[in-house]
């Protein structure tokens, strides 16, 4: 129904109450984040005749309108005059309603206001700005130049809509001749060295003079017609040899005695990034070398020197200069993803997935939208000059050209489902329910990074891959810290059944055996053994109780009695063990007190190296740990006779483990070693007793003294270190596998010894030792990594099963088009897309198609007919052998199935008031296709087509474009 208060040719949303959207945009002033909400519209409609007739409050949203003063805001409210449907009469037509008042909004990003200009027809013009706190304030022209810049960024980089939509909006051409492009451009390099106030993107932890939204939108605006000449010598290169804070602060002949060497390395690095895409690789490396000699540490201009090395298949210049880029930058995801991306060309998966578990993640802070109130009723006219004859929801079949195969759906197609049935089915799919559509910022970059990982080794090898580099559950459980716990646990519940007087017997063979061979934890754990047998005793005799009494044997008083006098007896040993620990820790501290003085008495310490039998009967053994008890579990802990080994026994020949960074050389002599000065029987007790001998690199210049190493070695040991003695034992293991940490005479010596303790450890142990081997190498997952591969596995079965059902319905011969809705094939295309098959991703767009109109569909057709996805087309080329048919980019048929979708996107975006030329996505498209055969073959090719003069018109505007800004391709 068409109402007379409604404009022809622009959305209108009715307000209930007149002035309610400008009330809720000044409520939410305080909530704008970054560049702000598009431009607001509100009109004061009134009726010119009949005076009882209510006014009415309608209003639009607009991108594109020229905000740099309040007169061409007026203008723009003006020309909506002339928008208001006519009614027919007998002698013309005849408007009954106009408009008496209007408000445009439009929101400055830099200062954090919205500037407003009222108008009233006829009338005057009244500008003012509202704070965040909704303060009313006067208007001055800096504002007015913040406000300009602001509106041009919005409508750069909101102009796609399929990542920015709002209802009711209208989008313009911002620039349209060569004149305007410069005032432009001098608008946005005058805010240059401010574009930091507006923020930067998802992607980007803080904003600097390289990475904010106007150098998006800059950048943005010139390579979507590959223009990155232009956009250097212009814009940038003046900016990049112009003094820091701007050219206006320092003048033209003190350029070279600035710090920074006349050259800006941050804006730097934008420069090369042009040359460097316009072909211009000399200049590129020119501007480089200039920048990284003023300062090395840029980390923007390290990122794009590795960039250009990628392309120049240095791979391994490309790492170290990556690594640099991660150094001075290690909170910045684009560094890390730079460096992630070198890894995967370079095939080194294992670091490319460590690298990638390492980036840093920020929240996804989604754009600013604007706030509005319910709606009475929204209006979208429709442009029936240019939709007479084309039905959005039907497939276009004018030409051959076409990627369609079949024709438009008829009515009597019976496999066809309904509408009803068509939204319960997309209700209930899982393939509309995936997770990966959903992510966003730097999370959606991560999943590319996890998916190009994928696509190259295949969903088996990246969970091996997964496997080698992380530390898995399994393993988790297996590893040295958390297993101590659960043996602990295990050797308490063992020990609630041991006599005390066989722990009072271990713990005295350990105080008799040699330092060298115990450590603190053993004594640890035998005191906590005595400790849980004396709390359990009690325990114990009411077991013993219940049997008595189950078998009723004597009288009740003589158990008690017994009962008591066990209990009686549990109590002292506990209090007699308890003394004996508080002696162990007296001579431990007297051995911590001497420690200084024996550490100066080098004669006395060869001494007792000679007499290993009195530095056995000195002292009680300072640590005694729980290496103890892990070697009862078999974790790679030799079993408790070791620690009795005779060091009598000087006969046996010498097998020890060299610590870390000291090499152990023979003496034909005496059977010692020099460099320990340490007879044969000590070094039994060192080679029995390895794992207990600290590895620290701060020990390596320091006499392997066996005496010592019970003593001084053990207490000078911090309290820290004691998570490096547990991995002692495979730190020792992995060096005595290199050549240069094992002896040539003592090898068939170590390989015997590394047999006898295998033979003497059970089968959990070596299990659990190959656990801890690889645990000392892997990281742990992050969550969010772990998250991104659990959404790939359900992307890749999803997909496994769309084409294992595709070749079961094409062997059978059944038809495949109605197996899935439109809305299902297109989130098929998607999920291709993300996994690398682009073959199959334009036969789902095809399908989706077949069904109905799809905006999204076509959009993706023509990325791949103009070359987006070449990179990925050339990889599933090489995957399938070539036998996948892909039309050649400068081919006849890939240039017509292009203007085929770019004629149905033109059609729907005027549809949709998208009245923007440029920038615009399908823009950015019909310029490649200049590029690649030339504006003559385009233009002749679109000819051919017989297209109606109004849809004919449409795309010959893009092409104007194209030739108006001279891109690469317009003059041939």
């Amino acid at each position: 129904m068409a109402y007379n208060d409604c404009l022809q040719d622009v959305p209108d949303i009715f307000e209930n109450e007149i002035g309610e959207a400008l009330g809720m945009r000044t409520e939410s002033l305080g909530m704008m984040r970054e560049l702000g909400p598009p431009d607001l519209c509100h009109i004061v409609k009134i009726h010119s005749s009949n005076r009882n007739e209510a006014d009415i409050g309608s209003y639009h949203h607009v991108l594109g309108v020229d905000t740099s003063s309040s007169a061409s805001l007026a203008a723009y409210i003006n020309s909506l005059q002339y928008s208001l449907n006519d009614k027919t009469g007998w002698f013309g037509s005849t408007n009954t309603w106009k408009i008496a008042s209007g408000t445009y909004c439009t929101y400055n990003a830099f200062s954090k206001v919205d500037m407003r200009v009222q108008i009233k027809i006829p009338g005057g013009v009244d500008a003012y700005v509202i704070t965040a706190q909704g303060e009313r304030k006067e208007v001055s022209d800096t504002l007015w130049k913040e406000c300009h810049v602001s509106a041009i960024l919005r409508s750069i980089l909101y102009a796609d809509p399929a990542t920015y939509s709002v209802t009711g909006l209208r989008r313009l051409t911002m620039v349209v001749e060569p004149r305007e492009e410069s005032r432009m451009v001098e608008a946005l390099m005058d805010s240059f060295w401010n574009g930091w106030r507006l923020g930067s993107n998802a992607e980007t932890q803080a904003a600097s003079n390289a990475h904010n939204y106007l150098v998006d939108g800059l950048v943005s605006y010139f390579a979507g017609q590959g223009r990155f000449l232009d956009c250097a010598t212009e814009i940038l290169a003046p900016l990049a040899y112009a003094p820091l804070g701007g050219p206006q602060q320092q003048p033209q002949q003190n350029r070279a005695s600035l710090d920074f060497k006349g050259i800006d390395p941050e804006v730097a690095s934008l420069l090369a990034e042009a040359y460097m895409n316009g072909d211009e690789e000399v200049q590129a490396v020119r501007v480089m070398h200039q920048a990284l000699k003023a300062k090395p540490s840029c980390y923007p201009m390290l990122s794009t020197q590795a960039e250009f090395l990628r392309r120049k298949k240095q791979f391994a210049s490309a790492r170290v200069v990556a690594l640099m880029a991660v150094k001075y930058a290690p909170s910045e995801f684009h560094a890390w993803a730079e460096l992630t991306e070198v890894y995967i060309d370079n095939g080194d998966f294992d670091n490319a997935l460590l690298t990638l578990n390492t980036c840093p993640m920020y929240t996804y802070v989604d754009r600013d939208y604007p706030r509005v109130p319910t709606p009475r009723r929204i209006n979208y006219p429709v442009k029936s000059d240019v939709l007479a004859d084309y039905n959005l929801g039907d497939n276009f079949t004018n030409g051959n050209y076409g990627p369609v195969p079949s024709g438009p759906r008829s009515s009597a197609d019976s496999d066809a489902p309904g509408a009803a049935e068509e939204i319960t089915q997309n209700e209930t799919s899982f393939i509309l329910r995936l997770s990966a559509p959903t992510l966003k910022g730097t999370f959606a970059h991560a999943y590319k990074l996890l998916t190009a990982i994928a696509s190259t080794t295949g969903w088996d090898d990246l969970l091996q891959l997964r496997s080698r580099v992380f530390v898995m559950e399994e393993e988790y459980r297996n590893s040295a810290m958390p297993s101590i716990a659960v043996d602990d646990e295990e050797d308490d519940d063992e020990d609630d059944h041991v006599p005390l007087s066989s722990l009072r017997d271990r713990k005295n063979t350990i105080s008799a055996a040699s330092p060298t061979e115990v450590t603190t934890s053993e004594a640890r754990a035998v005191d906590d053994s005595m400790q849980n047998v004396s709390d359990t005793e009690p325990t114990d005799s009411a077991k013993g109780e219940d049997v008595l009494d189950s078998e009723k044997q004597g009288p009740m008083e003589e158990k008690q009695a017994e009962v008591q006098g066990k209990q009686d007896e549990a109590q002292g040993e506990h209090a007699e063990v308890q003394g004996e620990n508080a002696e162990v820790q007296g001579e431990h501290a007297e051995i911590q007190g001497d420690q200084t003085e024996m550490q100066g008495k080098q004669t006395e310490a060869e001494e007792k190296v000679a007499e290993p039998e009195k530095q056995t009967e000195s002292a009680a053994p300072p640590n005694q740990t729980k290496g103890k008890k892990k070697g009862k579990k078999g974790k790679g802990r030799k079993p408790k006779e070791s620690a009795k080994a005779p060091l009598e026994d000087s006969s046996a020949e010498p097998v020890a483990q060299p610590a870390d960074g000291v090499k152990l050389v023979p003496n034909d002599t005496n059977g010692s070693l020099e460099h320990g000065e340490a007879n044969d029987s000590s070094m039994l007790a060192l080679g029995s007793n390895m794992e207990d001998v600290s590895l620290s690199d701060d020990n390596n210049d320091k006499p392997t003294d066996p005496a010592k190493e019970g003593s001084d070695e053990t207490a000078e040991q911090p309290a820290e270190e004691s998570e490096s003695q547990l991995a002692a034992p495979q730190t020792a293991a992995r060096e005595a596998k290199e050549p240069k940490s094992r002896l040539p005479d003592d090898s068939e010596a170590n390989q015997h010894d590394d047999a006898s303790k295998h033979e003497e450890e059970s089968t959990d142990k070596e299990q659990g030792g190959n656990a801890e081997t690889s645990h000392v190498r892997k990281r742990l997952c992050e969550r969010w990594l772990d998250n991104l591969i659990m959404i790939l596995f359900d992307d890749l079965r999803t997909y496994t099963n769309w084409r294992t059902k595709m070749h079961n319905l094409r062997a059978t011969g059944q038809q495949v088009m109605h197996q899935f809705t439109q809305a299902e094939w297109e989130a098929l295309g998607d999920l291709a897309l993300r996994l690398h098959r682009p073959s199959e991703a334009r036969e789902a767009y095809e399908y989706a198609l077949s069904i109905r109109f799809s905006a999204k569909a076509w959009l993706r057709l023509l990325e791949m007919y103009t070359g987006t996805y070449a990179a990925m087309q050339k990889e599933e080329l090489r995957r399938h052998d070539g036998v996948i048919p892909f039309a050649p980019l400068a081919s006849t048929d890939a240039l017509m199935m292009a203007l085929d979708a770019a004629v149905w996107l033109a059609v729907y975006n005027d549809r949709w008031y998208n009245n923007m030329a440029y920038p615009n996505p399908l823009c950015n498209h019909i310029v490649k296709l200049v590029n690649i055969h030339g504006l003559s073959k385009v233009r002749n090719s679109l000819i051919s087509m017989n297209l109606k003069p109004a849809v004919f018109n449409l795309v010959k505007g893009y092409l104007e474009i194209a030739e108006r800004f001279d891109v690469m391709g317009a003059r041939w």
